[in-house]
């Protein structure tokens, strides 16, 4: 377990945060707002991918083949 300093406006958003996401811990807060963030630069990265339709359906192809094996 580690401790991490905030300043006291940090402390209360993250308070109210764990309240709205009814979290059951501080640990839990951070991880969700990680994912989050994680997601959101996912998104930005696949908003620049540009392919035609014939490398779409690869794509999806090989997607699906991964998740059955």
């Amino acid at each position: 377990m580690k401790t991490i300093a905030v300043d006291e406006s940090t402390w209360k958003k993250i308070k109210m945060l764990k309240d709205k996401l009814e979290a059951r811990s501080y640990d839990e807060v951070l991880q969700k707002l990680i994912e989050t963030w994680h997601l959101v630069e996912l998104d930005k990265k696949v908003d620049k991918v540009v392919m035609n339709d014939d490398e779409a359906e690869t794509l999806i192809s090989i997607i699906k083949k991964k998740k059955e094996s």
